[in-house]
């Protein structure tokens, strides 16, 4: 089993009640709040492989970080409401403590 496939199997388990697509919901990063540009854009698969691959945990900043349903996009009409910040970071220290 591949790294990407062992994190999506545990995401999927991990955040299954949300039903969530992890290759088409995303984390998008803008680089400030006063005239915002998208600088980072990867699905959820992606982002918690970018992480598990640097052995970190990540601290997002809700200011410039959020989960979205299109890629790219920092609209409050992309929002994704069913995943919260938080609960990703929980998810990717859960998965680097059963990794570490």
């Amino acid at each position: 089993m591949s790294e990407r496939e062992y994190v999506i199997d545990f995401l999927e388990g991990y955040l299954q009640p949300l039903g969530l697509d992890l290759e088409s919901t995303y984390i998008n990063e803008i680089n400030n709040v006063i005239e915002p540009q998208v600088i980072a854009s990867r699905s959820i698969a992606d982002e918690v492989v970018h992480w598990m691959r640097l052995g970190q945990e990540p601290t997002y900043d809700p200011g410039l970080v959020g989960v979205f349903r299109e890629p790219h996009s920092f609209a409050d009409t992309h929002r994704e409401p069913r995943l919260r910040l938080f609960e990703l970071e929980r998810a990717i220290s859960a998965l680097l403590c059963l990794t570490g």
